[in-house]
C-alpha cells in the first residue's frame, strides 16, 4: 500500500468513528426524551387513578350543580390524556404525539376545573371522606406532570439543536432522523 491508500484509509476510519460517535450522541439525546416521556406517563397515570377515585366519590352524590355530563366529560378527557401520553411514551420523538398530549391536557383541565371548583365551593362535598386527599393528590400529580413536560421540552430542544449542528445534520438524511416536537 502506498501513502495515498493509507491516507484514504485513515480518513475513512476517522469519518466512520465520527459518524458512530455522532449517531450515538443523537441516540442518547433521544433516550433522554424517552425518559422525560416516561415521567409524563407516570404522572398522567397517577392523576388518572386519583381522578377515577374522585369521580367514584362524586357519582353517588345528588348535587344540583354536578351534572352527570360534567363527570362524564372529566372521565372521557382523562382517558384521552392517558391514551395520548401512552402514545408519546412509545414514540417520544414523533411530531404528532406531543400535540395530542397538549390538546388532551387542555380538554381535561377545562372539564376538571369545573368539578374541582364546585367541590371547593360546596363544604359538604369538600369535607366528604377522602375528598381533600384526592384533590391534594391531583394537585401533586399535576406538579409532577408540569415538571415532566419541562424536562421533555428541554430534552427535545437539545436534541433538535444537535440535529441542526454542522456536520451532524448530515446524519439526519442518512439515518432519517426527524426533529422532536415540544409539548
Amino acid at each position: 500500500m502506498d501513502s495515498v491508500q493509507w491516507t484514504m484509509l485513515g480518513i475513512a476510519a476517522v469519518l466512520f468513528c465520527w459518524t458512530l460517535g455522532a449517531y450515538n450522541r443523537l441516540q442518547r439525546l433521544r433516550n433522554e426524551i424517552g425518559k422525560a416521556a416516561q415521567l409524563i406517563e407516570e404522572a398522567v397515570q397517577r392523576r388518572d387513578e386519583l381522578i377515577a377515585g374522585l369521580l367514584t366519590l362524586l357519582r353517588p352524590v345528588e348535587h344540583p350543580s354536578l351534572e352527570a355530563g360534567t363527570l362524564q366529560a372529566v372521565d372521557e378527557a382523562s382517558s384521552a390524556i392517558l391514551a395520548a401520553s401512552e402514545a408519546l411514551l412509545h414514540k417520544p420523538t414523533d411530531v404528532d404525539h406531543p400535540k395530542r398530549v397538549a390538546v388532551a391536557e387542555v380538554g381535561l383541565q377545562a372539564a376538571l376545573s369545573a368539578v374541582i371548583a364546585e367541590v371547593e365551593h360546596d363544604p359538604a362535598l369538600r369535607l366528604s371522606p377522602g375528598m381533600l386527599e384526592r384533590l391534594a393528590g391531583i394537585s401533586e400529580a399535576e406538579r409532577k406532570l408540569r415538571f415532566g413536560r419541562q424536562l421533555y421540552n428541554e430534552a427535545a430542544k437539545v436534541y433538535n439543536a444537535a440535529l441542526r449542528q454542522w456536520p451532524t445534520r448530515l446524519l439526519r438524511r442518512l439515518f432519517d432522523l426527524g426533529e422532536a416536537a415540544t409539548i
